[in-house]
């Protein structure tokens, strides 16, 4: 079947304390908005450890995902 819309490979991030956000437009959006969160620390290639200005620690990460159906 035919889709509708064009499929767009988007970005989402989570954090470990539950926060999520999806169709981030490309990777270096996403990075960004990780270093709004507080204080980053380079975890890996997709994640950090993050400070907020509460003095919570939690971790961030990024996943590459594809906007049009797929697995």
């Amino acid at each position: 079947m035919s889709s509708t819309h064009t499929a767009v490979a988007m970005w989402m991030l989570t954090t470990s304390d539950g926060r999520r956000l999806a169709d981030i437009r490309s990777e270096m959006d996403a990075r960004r908005i990780v270093h709004t969160l507080g204080i980053t620390q380079l975890r890996g290639p997709f994640s950090w450890d993050v400070v907020d200005n509460q003095g919570r620690l939690f971790v961030a990460e990024i996943k590459h995902r594809s906007g049009g159906g797929g697995r």
